[in-house]
């Protein structure tokens, strides 16, 4: 998979492959040598690389580096208490004190998805979250189930309402997942144009960005990632109707959690360095409550089919639905490997030479 150097850094555009259980095994390395329980560093590196398999580079490896250096700032409690502090019929709520906020969000979704079995329905909030990864990891859990997922979060105060120029909310990602015979329909977005990992990654690359992504400082469009990220503002992905889903969020997983919400969470200009605050909710619903598992995975495939069948606007060669190429990418990811890019390679031989690991990605 790739022939890029095992110990040496690689230049500037080389891409290698990673074998996608030995990248895991690093990741998980990698957290251990910062006091992390296995398990719960198992379960860091595994979202982590979903994310790459699935295409989501943004919320993959990526983030490791940044990781680490928020532990060594104490801005990721490594050994968190992750809790339930109140729990009442089909509601929960999770505090994550302070720890990767993947541990809290997998708790909420597993509550949830346990209080579905007897009430049809649960939701569970949770606060005081770090970054979550990708969201859509926790859906696809009720998925995995026989469930319908639902799961959102606010974050850093990076975008500013619709027509304001005060940074209040998050990117606010959303995401929901229904049980699928074959593969899951999944749908897993920012309600900003793009998640601010996509500018991070493309400012680690030094690319430019298409002018819809963010606002310079002045409030006109720019290419520029760092500009946006350092002192600009990103774009609600449908302008008003974007914002509207953000507010939800907001209500959801900041205000009925408990946790931090509006201005009140902490802005985040460089990953890493800068705090990362989040709270969620995370919703289960029992199929089997409505009718049985294969007549709604039977009815979704029919759904499937006629909007796979569509008839094709100009230059439009497929139709895709919700999930899709995701899983089409990870079944490559999966065979061929994962690329990685030289600045995300050089920054995991970076962390294999400060923890003395040994470092074999292909």
């Amino acid at each position: 998979m790739g022939n890029a150097s095992r110990s040496q850094k690689t230049t500037e555009g080389t891409v290698i492959q990673a074998a996608p259980e030995k990248l895991r095994h690093f990741v998980s390395e990698v957290l251990r040598k910062e006091k992390v329980e296995l398990k719960e560093a198992n379960l860091v590196a595994k979202v982590l690389v979903e994310a790459d398999l699935r295409g989501v580079d943004s919320h993959g490896v990526t983030r490791l580096s940044g990781y680490i250096t928020m532990i060594r700032s104490e801005l990721i409690n490594p050994r968190p208490n992750v809790r339930v502090v109140k729990e009442e019929g089909a509601t929960s709520i999770i505090d994550g004190d302070s720890g990767f906020g993947m541990l809290g969000a997998k708790l909420g979704m597993e509550t949830a998805i346990e209080k579905a079995r007897n009430f049809g329905i649960s939701m569970a909030t949770a606060r005081n979250l770090t970054h979550t990864g990708m969201i859509g990891f926790y859906t696809m859990m009720a998925a995995d189930q026989g469930m319908i997922g639902l799961a959102m979060n606010n974050g850093a105060a990076i975008v500013p309402p619709f027509g304001g120029v005060t940074p209040t909310f998050g990117t606010n990602p959303f995401s929901v997942a229904f049980p699928g015979s074959k593969n899951h329909v999944v749908l897993d977005m920012a309600t900003t144009t793009v998640a601010a990992g996509k500018l991070r990654l493309a400012a680690k690359k030094g690319d430019p960005i298409p002018l819809d992504w963010g606002f310079d400082r002045h409030g006109n469009p720019t290419s520029d990632p760092r500009e946006v990220l350092q002192n600009g503002l990103l774009q609600w992905a449908g302008g008003y109707k974007g914002f509207g889903l953000a507010t939800m969020i907001e209500v959801l997983g900041g205000i009925l959690s408990g946790g931090l919400f509006g201005r009140n969470v902490p802005p985040l200009k460089e990953f890493g360095r800068d705090p990362i605050i989040a709270n969620g909710a995370y919703i289960a619903i029992d199929v089997e409550k409505f009718m049985p598992l294969s007549y709604f995975s039977q009815r979704l495939e029919e759904l499937t089919s006629q909007i796979q069948t569509s008839a094709l606007g100009p230059g439009v060669k497929r139709i895709l639905v919700a999930g899709q190429p995701e899983f089409e990418l990870k079944e490559q990811r999966s065979k061929e490997g994962i690329p990685i890019i030289s600045e995300v390679y050089n920054e995991l031989l970076q962390l294999s030479e400060d923890y003395s690991i040994k470092f074999d990605l292909i």
